[in-house]
């Protein structure tokens, strides 16, 4: 990864502890795309956990944040 063409990538930190485990989804939400000039919002899929956070299902990342990150078994 070259941080000068403007990519980003995950980079693996050693200080910090991963919490692996099974959770439960909450919640669903489907926000659908809104097309048109400006900032057109695209379609996403979110489940909530019982941390009360939403999650992107495409990404994985927590919605409006990216602090944490899920994974689908």
């Amino acid at each position: 990864m070259d941080p000068r063409d403007g990519g980003t990538g995950w980079v693996p930190d050693g200080n910090v502890q991963e919490a692996i485990g099974t959770t439960t989804v909450v919640a669903r939400r489907h926000v659908p795309d809104i097309p048109g000039p400006g900032r057109p919002r695209e379609e996403i899929n979110l489940v909530r956990l019982p941390n009360g956070f939403w999650y992107d299902l495409s990404t994985g990342l927590q919605d409006s944040s990216g602090a944490t990150r899920i994974e689908r078994a």
